[in-house]
């Protein structure tokens, strides 16, 4: 079939952008097979076509382009750096409500807390100790002087000792302090404590105790001490089946052993038993001594012991 030279020409262009039915495509073939003006025509169309697709966009174009992206990166920018200060401002409102609520960062500032809403709190304290009598309780003077902390460092025991006015004693809390709650983002958070006290007079303490890590599935017991002469620069003790040296780090130091409960359970050593000290100065001169006392409490007799000062 014979078709006229305009309407081949028409068909052209969508022949070469591929959308042209299969029958019109056909015909343009055939057309220009045999029609030599059409088959240039046809040619000079590709070229043309070819010619545009490498030409580089107008300036205007380019432009545009340019600005486009200039722009989307903008966004991107406004975007991350919104969220950046909403993350910001929501890490804010937690610190400053974990802050009004009580929680500290610091486990000392969080264990004097403790003791001080414990003494408030126990009237048997306040009543030993005449603490009514002798001072306002804001005026209780708290000191840190030591802390325990377990392997995975989120649980301590923190001591805190205490001048009282016009008594012979000094207050002794020992506080237990964790941090596994991540809705306090990691601020230590009390959990109960000891008590006690010791006479001013005392030159050398010590006390046993345990923390439980890993979920209750492993424990750390340990012995701290706390020397109140300044000369003791070294602790040398029998403990948990062996030899123990301590250099305490103004006046506090511990040893400790670490094992699993179920290894606790099974443990037949008596690990809380020291009956064997002495304390040196820098020099190695023997200080103190660890001697057995006998203490009769109704009606029982027991042996503990004390720091005596060597001959």
């Amino acid at each position: 079939m014979k078709y006229d030279h305009e309407i081949i020409r028409d068909l052209m262009p969508l022949c070469i952008d591929g959308i042209a039915s299969e029958k019109s495509q056909k015909a343009v073939e055939e057309h220009i097979a045999e029609c030599p003006d059409c088959a240039k025509e046809w040619d000079q169309m590709q070229t043309n076509i070819e010619q545009t697709i490498q030409e580089p966009l107008p300036e205007p174009t380019a432009k545009y382009a340019e600005t486009a992206t200039r722009v989307r990166k903008k966004s991107r920018w406004l975007l991350l750096r919104s969220m950046m200060l909403m993350l910001a401002g929501i890490f804010l409102v937690m610190v400053l409500g974990n802050w009004y609520i009580g929680n500290r960062y610091s486990s000392r500032t969080q264990a004097k807390r403790f003791v001080r809403s414990n003494w408030r709190d126990d009237e048997w304290m306040r009543e030993v100790y005449h603490l009514d009598e002798l001072c306002s309780f804001s005026k209780l003077n708290l000191h840190f002087i030591g802390e325990v902390t377990t392997p995975d460092h989120k649980n301590r025991e923190v001591f805190v000792t205490a001048d009282i006015p016009g008594s012979d004693q000094i207050g002794f809390w020992s506080s237990d302090m964790s941090r596994e709650n991540l809705l306090t983002l990691g601020m230590w958070t009390d959990g109960g404590g000891g008590s006690g006290s010791f006479s001013k007079g005392e030159k050398l303490i010590m006390t046993p105790g345990t923390l439980h890590y890993e979920y209750g599935e492993k424990c750390m017991d340990y012995w701290m001490f706390y020397a109140l002469d300044p000369d003791i620069s070294q602790i040398v003790v029998q403990a948990f089946g062996g030899k123990q040296i301590i250099i305490p780090d103004n006046g506090f130091g511990t040893v400790s052993r670490e094992l699993t409960m179920h290894d606790k359970m099974l443990d037949k050593s008596n690990w809380d038993d020291i009956t064997e000290g002495e304390a040196l100065d820098a020099n190695g001169k023997v200080l103190y001594r660890l001697a057995p006392l006998e203490l009769n409490e109704n009606g029982e007799t027991f042996t503990t012991y004390e720091w005596e000062k060597s001959e």
